[in-house]
């Protein structure tokens, strides 16, 4: 599998409105690698609750490190943090809870989801395939007639 560098690298911390900082980065990027606008909302708003789900379960101040790039056909977005976590069984998370619906989100948002637990601490990486428009059949038709 190749690694390509991060186009975006974020230091977010819970006082500096992180989740708008982490929204912006996103937009930017997926215009760049050509993410449609319901791709792009999709990303953000599963990106958006694992921000929030790390800065919740960071032990220090430290914030979180945001890592955001191409890789391979995706757009991959990496939030890490100094905490630890459960994963559960996303299967019987609560949905009609106040809260707890941020796994599902991301689960039911993008392509991928990889939770890990690291020296570090807590890594969650979401991953959105870009979606290449497909030939269209009448064109193709057309070609030949």
């Amino acid at each position: 599998m190749t690694q390509t560098t991060p186009s975006f690298h974020l230091k977010l911390a819970e006082q500096s409105a992180p989740g708008a900082a982490l929204r912006e980065a996103i937009d930017s990027l997926g215009k760049r690698y050509g993410l449609g606008a319901e791709q792009l909302f999709e990303l953000k708003v599963a990106a958006t609750e694992a921000l929030t789900n790390a800065l919740k379960g960071s032990r220090s101040e430290r914030g979180v490190d945001v890592s955001l790039g191409l890789r391979e056909d995706a757009v991959e977005v990496e939030v890490q943090n100094d905490g630890t976590f459960e994963l559960g069984n996303p299967a019987l998370f609560d949905l009609e809870s106040e809260g707890g619906r941020g796994i599902p989100l991301m689960i039911a948002l993008v392509d991928e989801v990889e939770f890990a637990s690291t020296r570090a601490g807590m890594r969650v990486r979401l991953r959105k395939r870009l979606r290449r428009p497909r030939p269209s059949l009448l064109g193709v038709a057309r070609a030949f007639s």
